[in-house]
């Protein structure tokens, strides 16, 4: 008979695995809040201010009746810029490379406004250097707006001087000359409107505030962080972390099967054959001396596949001299256990019988445990080379159901 197919974790199971290995959960949080301690320890405490700063455009061509275009981006660009950091450390008597550290720049969506923000171990510090760049900032960019005017207004007048020359090479009532004449005239317009060109950068909207309050985390945020940061980490390590391995087809303890709490336990490995196993389960498992007469006694039988568990106990009970039915599960479709199989009219043919259902075959766990709500006990047996994950699966789901197993059978090996 081929085996059944790895079935997947159930949540229970992960949960399961997860309190049984507390002792790694806990160790991990203590690891992570000691590291978030630590790091608040060694980690300077900083403050923050930011100075907010409105940028205005340069217009250079006052008579055109067009706005003038702002690229706030480039703007915040230059804030970190070589000639503002170095302006601003002259102020600041301080180097323009500490500088560069603490500054950072944010543009607020659909706005002209940078906002400056400098880092410093004290609040003053902090203050005074996001104050010392966005003045910074504001002067090396309105310096830059005068020199780009200033260059527009000797490019004019040298063009000015070149037409001037040029006409002079005319006759006077020449119409060439007096083309040249009224472009010269127009640039002369246009050098007067540069004189008057607003090279204002913009201005600081208010004072910054001394920061009252660290910018850096404290001791409970990172707290927090390093439990998180520990859990992470401790979870899969839990779920993955294989207990030591026990001797070659041997069980270590009926714990690793994972058995309940008030749950019999059979430990027949060291019975000369299974069905001396078997015998002393008959007689373990709490049933009636005679058959009943006002109805079947059912047990649901889940195994290993291959030990035939279910013809096991089957056989263990008519030696005893009851009479038995054996029902293999794995020949009925799952849709009719799915649908409530058996049901109590099904039940009422069994009277006066012990029925013995065995889902050792069945492909899925979790109509062994619908199963298991059905019957009146559940017997959960295993070889001593079976893995035990499978048995813990099948407990939990049952546990969920609230159905209790009342014996696990440990059967010798195969």
């Amino acid at each position: 008979m081929q085996s059944a197919p790895p079935q997947p974790a159930q949540l229970s199971e992960l949960a399961g695995t997860l309190r049984r290995r507390w002792r790694v959960l806990a160790l991990g949080a203590v690891v992570g809040v000691l590291l978030g301690v630590l790091a608040w320890v060694l980690l300077p405490v900083t403050y923050t201010a930011t100075t907010s700063v409105r940028v205005v455009p340069v217009d250079v061509s006052p008579s055109s009746g067009s706005s003038p275009t702002l690229d706030v981006a480039t703007d915040a660009q230059l804030v970190t810029s070589g000639d503002v950091l170095t302006a601003a450390a002259d102020d600041l008597d301080t180097s323009a490379g500490a500088l560069r550290r603490g500054v950072s720049v944010t543009n607020p969506p659909d706005t002209a406004v940078l906002d400056i923000a400098y880092t410093a171990s004290t609040p003053r510090t902090a203050a005074a250097g996001s104050r010392a760049v966005a003045e910074a900032f504001l002067t090396v960019r309105g310096e830059a707006a005068a020199t780009t005017v200033q260059e527009l207004q000797e490019a004019t007048w040298d063009r000015i001087d070149m037409l001037e020359d040029s006409a002079d090479r005319y006759p006077k009532d020449s119409p060439a000359r007096e083309s040249i004449l009224t472009e010269a005239k127009t640039l002369g317009t246009r050098a007067a409107e540069l004189a008057t060109v607003d090279t204002s950068p913009g201005r600081v909207l208010g004072a910054p505030a001394t920061p009252s309050a660290p910018s850096s985390l404290g001791v409970l945020p990172l707290g927090v962080a390093g439990l998180a940061l520990g859990l992470l980490v401790a979870v899969p390590v839990a779920l993955t972390r294989r207990d030591r391995a026990p001797d070659p087809g041997v069980i270590a303890s009926p714990q690793d099967l994972g058995t309940g709490q008030g749950s019999a336990v059979l430990d027949g490995t060291a019975d000369a054959s299974p069905e001396d196993t078997w015998d002393v389960a008959a007689l373990m498992l709490d049933l009636p001396a005679t058959a009943p007469a006002n109805g079947p006694v059912t047990l649901l039988v889940d195994g290993s596949v291959g030990t035939q568990s279910g013809e096991g106990l089957a056989e263990a009970l008519r030696r005893r001299g009851l009479p038995v039915r054996h029902v293999d599960a794995s020949a009925l479709l799952e849709s009719k256990i799915a649908r409530g199989w058996p049901t109590d009219r099904k039940k009422a043919t069994w009277t006066g019988e012990l029925v013995v259902v065995d889902s050792s075959a069945l492909a899925s766990d979790a109509l062994v445990a619908t199963l298991g709500t059905r019957v009146d006990h559940v017997v959960l047996a295993r070889s001593v080379d079976d893995d035990a994950v499978a048995a813990r699966r099948v407990r939990s789901l049952l546990a969920v159901q609230g159905v209790d197993v009342a014996l696990t059978v440990l059967l010798p090996r195969r």
